[in-house]
Formats: structure tokens, C-alpha cells, sequence
């Protein structure tokens, strides 16, 4: 028979139990950080593809603006004329419109211009139809892109070069004053919260537009 008196415990040592429990804590961090990586990576990539997503319709609504330019005039004091520098460009083109109380979709003039606002940073878009006499000094204003470091606009003419048949130049001349064949556009703008810097280039043709026939400065 077994001695009432003496009794066997199978317990922790506090040694044991401090060992445990650090080896508890540094699992358990080791699993936050892992945790916490991820979900700021996630954050990251998710911010950024909106921010390029946004993006990339603001510069499909530029490219549609353009390949919709339409040529108005001769006239280079007229208003519907096409005039472009690097810093802003304006143009007559065709707006899809619906008009709810005929249930009919159309398209419509407008006057629209680009401006690159360098003190402020933001690439603007203003617009006006014939209710505002296609007067850009009433028009609608929209910033389609803020953060902006440089931004310009470049027009397409002859190179007279085999294998180069374009140069850009960041001035539209043309004697007739008619639109150009292309609008190449370049942006270098920071986006996000942690001003990410992007750097993007468009180049648009116009179905109804032509080459210009000398270079800015001859």
C-alpha cells in the first residue's frame, strides 16, 4: 500500500512557464508582422491599381476628345479654331449627349481646352456648348489630375525622315489653320499617399487631321 504521506506533483517550474511564454510571445509576433505585411501590402496594391485606374480613364477621355476633334474654320481669330502650345490646347469637338425628355442619344459641339495650371499643379478641363456660346471663359471646369510636376502637349508634323515620318513639336502652326494628325501628350504626376510618381505618355491621332508641314521656328 501506498504511503499516505508521500505524494508525487507533476507541475511547471516558473523557468519552464517563463521559457513558454517567451516562446509564445515570439511566435505571436512573428505572426502579427507577417499579419500586418500582408494587409499593408494589400493596401498598397489596391490603392494603386484605383489610382491607375483612374488614371487611365482620365487619359481615354483626353484620347476621345481628341480623335473626335472636328475642323470648324479657317479663320485662326475665330473662336472654333484649333489652337495648341504645350501648355493648353482648345478645339471644337463632337459630345455624346441624351436627351431624356426625347429618350435619343446624340452628339453635340462643344468647345473644349486643356490647361495645365503649373502654380496650382493640375492638368484642368473646361468645356462649353452652344448654351454657353461656346465661350471657354464661362466653361465647366473639371481637374482631371492634381500632383501634376509637368505636363505638356506636343503636335505632330512631317520629319521628312524615312524612317522617323513624325516629329513633335509643342507648338501647332498651320497657314490654313486646320488640326494636326496627332497629339501626342506627356504627364509626370504623383498620385497616392505616398506621392507615388508616375510618368505617362499618350499619343492621340485624329482621323480628320493633317501633318504640318514645317517645324516651329523656320
Amino acid at each position: 500500500m501506498a504511503n499516505p504521506l508521500i505524494c508525487k506533483k507533476n507541475a511547471f517550474t516558473l523557468i519552464e512557464l517563463m521559457i513558454a511564454m517567451s516562446i509564445f510571445a515570439v511566435v505571436a509576433i512573428a505572426l502579427y508582422s507577417a499579419f500586418f505585411a500582408g494587409i499593408s501590402i494589400w493596401r498598397r496594391s489596391t490603392e494603386g491599381g484605383n489610382i491607375h485606374q483612374q488614371i487611365k480613364f482620365a487619359m481615354d477621355d483626353i484620347a476621345r476628345d481628341f480623335r473626335n476633334t472636328v475642323h470648324m474654320t479657317t479663320d485662326e481669330e475665330s473662336a472654333f479654331v484649333f489652337s495648341g502650345n504645350s501648355a493648353e490646347v482648345s478645339f471644337i469637338t463632337l459630345e455624346g449627349a441624351y436627351l431624356e425628355e426625347a429618350n435619343i442619344s446624340l452628339r453635340q459641339l462643344v468647345k473644349v481646352k486643356y490647361e495645365y495650371d503649373s502654380a496650382a499643379g493640375e492638368l484642368i478641363r473646361m468645356k462649353a456648348g452652344k448654351a454657353e456660346g461656346f465661350n471657354i471663359e464661362t466653361a465647366e471646369k473639371e481637374v482631371l489630375f492634381a500632383g501634376v510636376d509637368d505636363c505638356g502637349f506636343y503636335y505632330c508634323y512631317d520629319s521628312e525622315e524615312e524612317f522617323e515620318p513624325y516629329s513633335w513639336e509643342d507648338e501647332w502652326d498651320d497657314e490654313e489653320s486646320r488640326i494636326p494628325r496627332g497629339v501626342r501628350f506627356v504627364i509626370n504626376v504623383k498620385a497616392g499617399k505616398n506621392n507615388e510618381k508616375l510618368s505617362l505618355t499618350k499619343t492621340m491621332f485624329i482621323p480628320a487631321g493633317i501633318l504640318g508641314e514645317k517645324e516651329i521656328g523656320l
